[in-house]
């Protein structure tokens, strides 16, 4: 039986791994709704809590009302472990399609998605709190209990300073005659390796331009395969490569 997972303000910071029977607070509306009205719960179910920075408790519900939720805290799980963290620098997609990369990326394992704006982007503009919201419910139904950051819209040029903080740095180029890099690939990747940035481009992919002055700046240029791939299936997919080397 699934045990559904909420992401909050939950205070688990004073708790050590060992305690047993303390209280958690459910004060969050929409958290109360899902609780008590979408998946209509009763006392004594079980749920998992999470404060979002790496700590979680496994409690039973005592007691609902109309605007709180008590928990009784059976157990708190251990942090969750991150062996790589991996940076996706994203264009801006149309539609929705950002979005879905998003969506995507987190439940594959990403650390942070900064949204940037390249030469041949076409939108320019995100629904930030949608995003958000996006990336906490993706969090949840994955079974995660560190929340990804959303980082603010950053122009190429200053995404690829920021991104050069990272051990690894790779832009991915479709035209790049298919070298695929080997932190990608568990047989020849670098295990060791703690943090990677990653870039993604729009539609119309990266311009040569753009693609020269990664290189300048230290970064690998990499294809993912044979296909060309919409930005959002790309975004997945490297994400996913760059999280566990296969």
């Amino acid at each position: 039986m699934k045990i559904h997972r909420f992401i909050g303000g939950f205070d688990l910071s004073e708790k050590p791994a060992s305690t047993q029977g303390g209280e958690v607070e459910i004060t969050n509306p929409e958290n109360i709704k899902q609780i008590k009205d979408v998946l209509r719960m009763e006392k004594g179910d079980i749920i998992i809590l999470s404060d979002g920075k790496g700590k979680e408790a496994k409690t039973t519900i005592v007691s609902i009302s109309s605007d709180k939720i008590l928990c009784e805290i059976n157990k708190i799980q251990k942090q969750e472990k991150i062996e790589r963290k991996v940076n996706l620098y994203l264009a801006i997609l149309k539609k929705e399609n950002f979005e879905l990369a998003a969506q995507k990326a987190v439940e594959c394992g990403v650390s942070n998605i900064i949204p940037i704006i390249t030469e041949r982007t076409i939108k320019t503009g995100l629904n930030i709190s949608r995003l958000e919201k996006i990336i906490l419910e993706a969090s949840e139904q994955s079974g995660r209990n560190i929340v990804p950051t959303l980082s603010p819209i950053l122009e190429f040029p200053v995404a690829l300073a920021y991104g050069s903080a990272a051990e690894e740095r790779i832009i991915f180029h479709p035209e790049n005659d298919l070298t695929l890099h080997p932190l990608l690939n568990k047989k020849e990747g670098t295990k060791n390796t703690k943090s990677v940035s990653i870039f993604i481009g729009p539609e119309g992919g990266f311009t040569e331009k753009e693609v020269k002055l990664a290189e300048d700046s230290g970064y690998s240029v990499s294809s993912l395969g044979p296909l060309t791939l919409r930005g959002e299936t790309a975004a997945i997919v490297a994400t996913y490569r760059a999280v566990y080397g296969i």
